[in-house]
């Protein structure tokens, strides 16, 4: 290669990056300025094996086992794989979908990210959780062993609402959302499509004790998910389902 050619070669490829950092500053912004926004980690772990959390709030996940980041034009985590998820014992994530830093129109529970299933877990695996056994359930996106999502709700930590996902495949990177909107309805949605449940929601969310997990359920490693993780975010907030949408095809892979 002569030098005027490598030069020209370099000169794109520098223009190329400047583009990819433009793309990776508007994808993060779409995140950080979220209504009600408690975190979001993008999930590159750091060398002191943290999922830093990049809206300012601090609440960073603490690896278990070992999550590898990875890299495919976005980071990612590898869960799964022996006993290896991410966590957090902030009392911050126990969201009544009440606070009324928050005005009262947008109140109530958004959460979800970016994942890919690797395999269908024996019974289900969690996604994003803060819920344990009665009577401390609170929350939960969890994956079944049928294919489709949940996302379950409880507003006395013993007694859960819950709505499914359609049956999807997986080894697919899927933009997946629980939201908890109080005495009206919760929905999952699962790359743009919804569904809902409005039958006796509750008015506010029970606060578990239990810890806020990435890639686990249920206090439990039977029930780690095997799979990837990236994007992850939490709000205070009912999000619109435009919003939601908006976040999706901003973010997409």
């Amino acid at each position: 290669m002569g030098l005027e050619t490598a030069f020209e070669v370099g000169q794109a490829g520098l223009q190329i990056k400047r583009i990819a950092d433009i793309l990776s500053a508007s994808q993060k912004d779409v995140f950080v300025r979220l209504p009600g926004l408690v975190a979001y980690w993008p999930m590159g772990l750091r060398s002191s094996a943290l999922a830093i959390e990049h809206s300012g709030s601090g609440h960073n996940l603490t690896q278990t086992g070992v999550c590898p980041t990875g890299y495919d034009g976005n980071s990612f985590v590898h869960l799964g794989d022996g006993t290896n998820y991410i966590w957090n014992s902030s009392g911050a994530f126990g969201i009544s979908g009440l606070q009324t830093w928050i005005t009262s129109s947008l109140r109530g529970l958004t959460l979800g990210g970016w994942f890919m299933v690797d395999s269908a877990p024996t019974t289900f695996g969690g996604l994003v959780s803060k819920s344990d056994d009665t009577p401390d359930r609170g929350y939960a996106l969890i994956q079944s062993n049928d294919g489709t999502t949940t996302f379950l709700a409880s507003g006395t930590g013993a007694a859960v609402v819950q709505v499914a996902s359609a049956v999807h495949s997986n080894s697919v990177w899927r933009f997946v959302v629980g939201r908890f909107t109080p005495s009206s309805e919760i929905a999952i949605f699962v790359d743009g499509d919804k569904n809902t449940n409005s039958t006796a929601i509750p008015a506010s969310l029970n606060a578990s004790s239990q810890a806020f997990e990435v890639g686990r359920y249920f206090d439990n490693d039977a029930y780690i998910l095997h799979g990837k993780a990236r994007d992850v975010f939490v709000c205070a907030a009912s999000l619109s389902d435009a919003l939601i949408e908006e976040i999706r095809v901003t973010s997409t892979p």
